[in-house]
């Protein structure tokens, strides 16, 4: 899905980053009037402190047609590529873009999150395309969750943004190996809280497998040390996982 992206980001920086097309007093209904004019999608926008929300609803994201699916994800990425140029061309602070898609009876989400340092970055040719494509936050959600999450707007901090970008590349990295990604998705490892210089993460399932519990620490040990160089995040001193019950699993102390 982001290799679209990838493509048109430079453009867009190029021919956004100069001027103040979207003025903050205006931004959310201006955000929502470009979307509709891109793509003939209707959205709702938010700014929640730095952090800007775009929602939209797709009747066809629980469709079982693969051609209604297709084109729905066409549709989505017109709309991601869209709305970033916003924060470009804006006088509005805004670090995060948040894109919610979900369906009318809020059976699934798919969340994407937008660092607008990390397309900065890149549309200057100061990180690679791999580089690039490793910031890319994306994640789903189930019924259980679906509107409460898509109801809680607030201004992300980068210590959440990257817990929860960690957590979407433990799922998403882990699918070049097939075992390995059966046990991420069956464990179903999230982001949970930051408390004071400690980020939480959480599964859905007790574990008391040790040779899974030391697979999975290696994989989020080496996960979460990359990501907290590279953002250079160095108020986080651990990373703990919780299992369903809130008991530590393990604590990983950061190599900062």
């Amino acid at each position: 899905m982001f290799k679209f992206l990838l493509c048109s980001l430079f453009a867009i920086f190029v021919f956004t980053s100069c001027n103040v097309s979207f003025p903050k007093e205006t931004l959310e209904q201006d955000a929502v009037n470009l979307i509709k004019k891109e793509t003939q999608v209707d959205t709702k926008a938010y700014v929640r402190g730095a952090t800007l929300y775009l929602d939209v609803c797709f009747e066809d994201l629980v469709s079982n047609d693969q051609q209604k699916i297709s084109k729905m994800y066409e549709t989505l990425q017109k709309v991601v590529s869209n709305i970033v140029r916003v924060p470009l061309s804006s006088d509005a602070k805004i670090d995060y873009v948040v894109i919610s898609a979900f369906d009318p009876n809020y059976q699934t989400l798919l969340r994407l999150v937008e660092n607008i340092d990390d397309i900065k970055l890149y549309s200057h040719q100061l990180i690679s395309r791999e580089d690039y494509s490793e910031r890319q936050l994306m994640e789903f959600e189930g019924p259980l969750n679906v509107k409460d999450i898509v109801n809680n707007k607030y201004d992300i901090s980068k210590e959440e943004y990257v817990a929860r970008l960690i957590g979407s590349q433990l799922n998403l990295s882990s699918r070049n190996n097939p075992l390995v990604s059966k046990l991420i998705q069956l464990l179903e490892l999230k982001f949970s809280h930051i408390e004071d210089d400690k980020m939480f993460f959480k599964l859905k399932r007790t574990m008391d497998n040790d040779k899974v519990i030391n697979l999975l620490k290696e994989l989020f040990e080496n996960e979460v040390n990359k990501n907290i160089q590279k953002y250079k995040l160095f108020s986080i001193k651990s990373a703990i996982l919780l299992d369903e019950k809130k008991n530590t699993i393990f604590n990983v102390s950061l190599n900062v």
